[in-house]
């Protein structure tokens, strides 16, 4: 079932998600026109395109599922948890949220139809953001009932956790020493 507004929530995400996805200071490099042209049913993909709308339809609806009827603002973090350089492979972890007031920072826990769908969602919206954007190591997107939309990428250098220390060998035994007892007393 679809919430009100959601229409509102896609439309503002779709005008927004370029804007706030460039970076003012570098022009969006050329798209390459003759893959596009290739396969005509093909949607572009690179920076300085428009988002594929499913993409951002199934975020939204992902997180509409859970949203209760007097939600003010939605918002969810995705943060970088770890990364193999070797591969180029990074795993991420979401927390969602959801304010009934606009004043409400810390909001409530948003039960969403499942964190990995909304999180492969963000991943296919980065082939939307230039090389250097896309390493991002954090990123919050936010919603409002009035379709406004913004989304935020923290580029803070990812810092793998320490390992995991290794247990230090327990040293040997000591031997038994016998304890000599002084003169009983009488």
């Amino acid at each position: 079932m679809k919430r009100p507004c959601i229409a509102a929530f896609l439309a503002g995400s779709l005008l927004a998600l370029a804007a706030h996805a460039q970076d003012a200071t570098k022009p969006a490099p050329a798209t390459d026109k003759a893959a596009a042209t290739q396969d005509p049913a093909a949607k572009p993909r690179g920076p300085g395109e428009t988002p594929d709308p499913q993409i951002l339809e199934s975020i939204v609806a992902c997180l509409a599922n859970g949203l209760s009827k007097d939600w003010k603002k939605t918002w969810f973090v995705i943060k970088e948890i770890d990364r193999n350089e070797t591969e180029g492979a990074r795993q991420f972890e979401g927390d969602f949220f959801f304010a009934t007031s606009l004043k409400d920072s810390k909001g409530k826990r948003l039960q969403t139809c499942g964190a990995e769908q909304i999180i492969q969602g963000v991943s296919d919206l980065n082939d939307y953001l230039t090389r250097d954007q896309q390493h991002w190591t954090s990123a919050t997107f936010s919603f409002w009932r009035d379709g406004k939309y913004d989304v935020k990428y923290d580029f803070t250098p990812f810092k793998p956790k320490p390992a995991a220390p290794t247990p230090a060998a327990t040293p040997a035994a000591k031997p038994a020493t016998k304890k000599t007892q002084g003169p009983a007393a009488q």
